[in-house]
Order: structure tokens, then sequence, then C-alpha cells
């Protein structure tokens, strides 16, 4: 019985001892002038609900103690928090606690007050602008007050979408400050090498206008600001009042700067011309940085870290190897970059192994990336240096070969003269005989093109004629027709008056006048006054159309006005109508519709001239299209923007978009061989263009054609 009773007392004494070990670890700080580290002296505890408080996380026995120096959670979503008991050994009362890791985004400091008899809290994070931290440094520092010889406990409670590690220490403001000062005077020799480096690359591209030189600038810049970002500089002196970028940096710049890198990789190595297949697949390279930094802003900070991550380690071995084959290829400029991105890589892979743990978080493993970022940076740099060595060398090589081909060709130069200055009498003479036979031929070219354009007028005329010969002969007839009537009613009523005039005063009267009578009904006198007054009405008719018709001739030849008139285009339009009228088919109706326009400055008779062309070409498009039983001729003109515009819409054949092309070239037709000259729309063309006006042609096969011609009101001629 007793040794069971023994054996439940050690075992209670066992417990104890445990759980005293494991809730009352704490931190000695003895040496004011050092920082003290605060690693496995941690407990910490992982919140994944992000949910509780101050006052749960003082009551919970979940905590854990730390085993390693600096805890590493990786990328999480979970609110961590840190208990840390510190006991003050010196007589400095006033203490910082320092979190020396810059791209947490939250961090809530928390610490007990007697006074109040509550927690005090002190909020800090890249959410903030940063004029908000009371100590001007891109780490996190919290003052915390311990007499000599007491013990304090506090809290931290830490958010972090980036990799959550907990670089804790406490010391005085001396020591603090200290520490910073050595590690910003590292960092100053770093930003200072990088802007060194940017301006001497930018100064060379300003000169040599070599897009490499831009590109490495910019891959500069962009490195620059991804490694200094991690220690939060960029942020205390950039963008301090941006919060948002701060948040969203660790995603942005280190994208870009693999982009920026990979444009610079391709320019340097030339990869268009030397590996075309190895610059299709950089360009791919580009599409999962996008999708990383859209994950990022999509909050999926999670995805975007590890396709960032995959996607970098990826191209950096893509890139090293591309450089060792253009290497091999034996292009020397090659080499600087092999070394040079082969110390960067290793500069990252001893970064990333620290993030992992499998290295130890200290000032090397931390800031090793800035080294091996700054070594490259410096030997690409000498890299682009030899680049115009060697492209010096290129064109030195080139002058001497272009030197010694020069003589050589002066030598020949100088044989070949003499045959080349006999050579060049006889072809002169050549030339000089065909000149002459091209004059002789230009001139008969010029005398064919005269003839076809008066062909063409000539054809034109000959359809006016004919169209005047048929309008001109309808009203001729209808007087001829009633001229012969006329004549048997006029020749009756000449015979009842010579009747009228055989009676005397010796003959009987009454006999005379019943023979009157009866010849009166024999030639029905009363019909006769109709009939003469209905022929004369006929011939009328007759003789005006025939006026009407002379009217629209002279109208439209306008044998008078050679010179620039005032001219109205709507009479120049109905006077060409009435001359056409007999070509046109009778399923034609005509559909006008003419505006109020002023008199327009023109060449009359040659405006008439592209009516009747224009109108014709309708007309003939009209009879080709089958398709329809009736058809219509639109004409339409109006005022617009102090120009007169004159719309012809028929319900033709239409055109194709490669007639319409070329319908406005000389000899172009596409009427049967013997049917037309293909000068019609070309005269058109140069009428309306010596108006300074314009034509548009809208068309549509099997459909119809619309032409709008656009004509000034003044001429505005400027003479040579």
């Amino acid at each position: 019985m007793k040794n069971k009773i023994s054996l439940t007392i050690l075992l209670f004494l066992l417990i104890q001892f445990v759980f005293s070990e494991k809730l009352f670890s704490q931190v000695t700080y003895t040496d004011p002038t050092n920082n003290a580290q605060i690693g496995e002296e941690l407990f910490l505890f992982e919140d994944k609900t992000n949910t509780l408080k101050i006052y749960d996380i003082v009551k919970s026995n979940k905590f854990e103690k730390s085993k390693k120096n600096v805890p590493n959670y990786g990328i999480t979503t979970s609110a961590i928090w840190a208990k840390i008991t510190i006991t003050n050994k010196t007589d400095v009362e006033q203490l910082i606690l320092q979190l020396n890791q810059a791209i947490i985004d939250s961090v809530e400091f928390y610490i007990y007050n007697p006074t109040t008899k509550d927690y005090d809290v002190i909020k800090m994070g890249e959410y903030q602008p940063f004029h908000m931290r009371k100590y001007m440094m891109p780490e996190y520092l919290f003052d915390i007050r311990i007499p000599e010889g007491q013990t304090k406990t506090c809290y931290l409670k830490m958010n972090c979408k980036e990799n959550m590690q907990i670089p804790i220490s406490v010391g005085t403001r001396t020591s603090i400050f200290k520490a910073s000062s050595t590690k910003n005077i590292a960092s100053g020799i770093y930003v200072g090498i990088m802007i060194v480096m940017i301006l001497y690359n930018l100064f060379i591209f300003g000169i040599v206008r070599d897009k490499s030189y831009l590109f490495y600038s910019i891959y500069i810049i962009f490195t620059l600001l991804t490694q200094t970002s991690l220690q939060g500089f960029p942020f205390q002196y950039l963008w301090p009042e941006i919060p948002a970028l701060a948040i969203y940096s660790p995603f942005l710049f280190p994208s870009l700067v693999s982009v920026a890198g990979l444009e610079f990789f391709i320019e340097f190595l030339q990869l268009r011309v030397r590996l075309r297949r190895a610059y299709i697949i950089s360009r791919i390279f580009i599409i999962p940085y996008i999708i990383s930094i859209t994950l990022s802003f999509l909050r999926q900070y999670g995805a975007s870290f590890m396709l960032m991550e995959i996607s970098s380690t990826l191209v950096s071995l893509f890139m090293l190897a591309v450089a060792f084959i253009v290497y091999r290829q034996g292009n020397q400029e090659a080499r600087f970059f092999l070394v040079g991105w082969s110390l960067f890589l290793i500069g990252v892979i001893i970064y990333v192994l620290k993030d992992f743990e499998i290295l130890p978080y200290n000032n090397f493993t931390r800031y090793t990336m800035h080294f091996g970022s700054g070594l490259e940076v410096i030997l690409l740099s000498f890299a682009l240096a030899d680049r115009i060595n060697i492209l010096k060398k290129e064109k030195e090589d080139s002058q001497a070969e272009a030197l010694e081909a020069l003589q050589e060709n002066e030598k020949l130069i100088t044989e070949q003269n003499v045959m080349l200055e006999q050579k060049v009498h006889e072809r002169t003479e050549e030339l000089e005989d065909k000149n002459t036979e091209l004059g002789v031929t230009l001139n008969h070219l010029k005398e064919t093109q005269s003839q076809l354009v008066v062909v063409e007028k000539m054809a034109s005329l000959g359809q006016l004629t004919a169209g005047i010969a048929h309008e001109i002969n309808n009203p001729i007839n209808f007087v001829s027709a009633n001229i012969k009537p006329l004549q048997m009613d006029i020749s009756d009523l000449l015979e009842l008056l010579n009747k009228y005039e055989s009676i005397t005063e010796h003959e009987p009267i009454a006999e005379k006048l019943i023979a009157i009578e009866k010849f009166k009904k024999d030639i029905d006198l009363d019909y006769v006054k109709v009939e003469i007054n209905s022929l004369l009405s006929g011939i009328e008719d007759g003789a005006k159309r025939t006026a009407e018709i002379v009217k629209g001739l002279k109208n439209f030849s306008h044998l008078d006005e050679s010179d620039i008139k005032d001219a109205d285009v709507n009479k120049g339009i109905e006077s060409t109508l009435i001359l056409l009228r007999s070509t046109m088919a009778s399923n034609i109706e005509i559909n006008k519709n003419l505006g109020n326009l002023p008199l327009i400055e023109c060449y009359p008779g040659k405006l008439n001239q592209v009516f009747m062309n224009i109108l014709n070409n309708a007309i003939q498009a009209m009879e080709k299209n089958t398709n329809r039983n009736k058809h219509t001729l639109s004409i339409s003109t109006y005022l617009e923007d102090e120009h007169v515009h004159i719309q012809i819409e028929d319900t033709g054949c239409g055109m194709t978009e490669s007639v319409k092309e070329k319908i406005f070239e000389p000899f172009f037709t596409t009427k049967d061989v013997g049917e037309g000259t293909g000068l019609g729309m070309s005269i058109v063309f140069g009428i309306i263009e010596s108006h300074n006006g314009k034509i548009k042609i809208d068309s549509e096969v099997g459909r119809g054609t619309r032409i709008v011609l656009i004509l000034p009101l003044k001429l505005n001629l400027v003479e040579a």
C-alpha cells in the first residue's frame, strides 16, 4: 500500500515538473549592451479559427514550447500567438521587444496593466500607414518596462500571408538600434551597388541604344524592390502612405523581376535568332506569373505563392540551361551570364533552404539572396560591357574586311573602266535609238487615247441623237397624221364658202340656200368644226412637245456655256432624263426627289455628261438584272455642309468589290466586246475631280448600286 502511495506521489511530482517546465520557461535578460534572442523560450499557439481573443488565450493551456530559435509556420492563414516571459537582471528598466520580420501583415502586442487591471494592446502591421508606428523602423518594436529583478509576461498575435517566421529578441534601445544600424549599413551598401548599376546601365543605354541595357536596368530596379521589400524599406521610404502596395509587394515584385529577367535574357542572348524554340518557351513562362499576380489580388495567397515559387524555379533552371547551350555555341558573352546567374541561384537556394528549415535562420541565410543578386548584377554588367568589346572587335574585323574588299574592288574597277566606257558609249547609242522609238510610240498612244475619248463622246452623242430622233419623231408623226384630215375639213369649208359666194341677186336665192343646207348636212358642218379644233389642238401639243425636247437638248448641251457658270443641277438632271426617256424599258419607274438647291459654280455641259453616263449605266444594269419584274431608278438631291449631294440609286445587277475597285480605270468595262470603250466612268471621275468633288459608290451584287456625287457650291480653282 505504501509503495502505491509513494509511486502516486512520484508520478504527481513528475507531472508537476513537466507542466512547470512547459508553463514557466522564461527569458533572462542580463547584458544591456546586447540583444537576447528569444527562440526556444517562446510558447506558441496556433489559432486556426483566427477568432480567439486575449482573454481566451490567457486562460488557454494549449501553448506549446518552441523547439527552434526561429519558429517557422510556413504559409498559413492561422493566427499565431506567442507567450513571452522575460526576467530583467539589468539596471535598465525600459526594454524593447523586437519582432525582426518586416513582412508580417498584422501584429498585436498585449501586456497586463496592473493599474487598469486589463491588458494594454499595441497594434501594428502593413495594413497601417507607416507613420502610425512609434519607431520609424521597418521591423516591429514594442516598449516593455520591467524593473530590475522582476518578471513580466506579454503576448503577441501575428498574421501573415507569406512565409510565417518568428525571429524575436529583447534588448535596450541602445542595443536594438546598434544592431539595426549594423544591418542597415550592409543594406545600404547593397542598395548603393544596385543604384549605381541602374544608373550605369541607363547611361550606356542612352549612348548605344541597345535594348539589353534598358531591360537590364528594369530588371535591377525590380530586383532591388523585391530584396528590400523583405526588409520593409520600400514601405518605409517609398510608399509609407500606401499600405496596399506593401501588402501585395511580396507577390507583385518577384513576378515582375522574373518577367523583366526573361526579357533581358531574350535580348542579351539574342534568342530570337539563336534559339527560336527557347524564345517561344520563354514567352510561355510569362503566363504563370500573370496568373500568380491575379491570384494574389483574389486573396488566394497560398496558391499564388506556390505558383510563383514553382515558376521561378523552372525559369531559373531553364535560363541556366539555355545560357549554357548558347555558350557552347561559341558566344563568349554568355560566360558572364552563367557565372552571375549561378551565384544568384546559389543565394536563392540558400534562402529557400532557410525557409524550409533545412538551414538555420541567421544573418547569412537571411541576406544571402542580397549578396547573390548583388554579385549577379555586377557580373552581368561586366557581361554587357564585354559585349561592347565583342561588338567593337567584330566591327573592326568587319571594317578591315570591307577595306580589303574595297581595295580589291578598286583594282577591278580600274581594270574595267575602259571596258565600261566603251560599253556605256554603245549603250548610250542604243538608248538614244530606243528613246526615239519610245517618243514615236508615246505620241501614237496619245493620239489613240484622244481618239478613244472622242469615240466615247461620239457613242454618247449617237445615243443622244437616237433618243432625240425618237422623242421628236412621236410629236412630228402626230402633227403629220392631223394635217390630212385638217386639209379635208378646210376643203369642205372652202367649198361651202364658194357656194355662198355663188349666190347672186339675179338667181333664185331660195333654191341656192336649199342646196347649201343640203351640202352642210352632207359634210356634217357641226362635226367639221369640232374636228378642226381637235386637230389644231393636237398639232399644238406636238409643237409644244417638240419645243420641250429642243429646250431639254439645249439645257443638256449648254452649247452657249463653255465657261464656268452658275447652273441648276436639278435642271441638268431633268434634261438628261428627257433625252434618255426613249432608252428606258417600260418596267423602269423613275422616283425623283429633287431638293431646293442653290445654283452652283460648274461646267454645265461637262456635268450633264456625268449625269448622262451614270444614268445610262444604271439603265443598262437594270436591263441585265432579269430577276426583277419591275425596277426603280431613284434620284435625289440635297444640300449638306455647303455641298450639293446627288444620289442616284438603281435596282440593277450590282458590282463585286473587285469591279468596284477598277470602275474608274481607263478602258475597264464589264460590257461585251464592241459594246463600250471603258472610258465612260473614267471621264466621270475626271469631270468630278475637276469640280473638286467626290464620288462614293455602294454596290451589292443582285441588289443594285448607289452612287453619290458631292459637289461644292464654289469651285475655288487655284490658278497655276
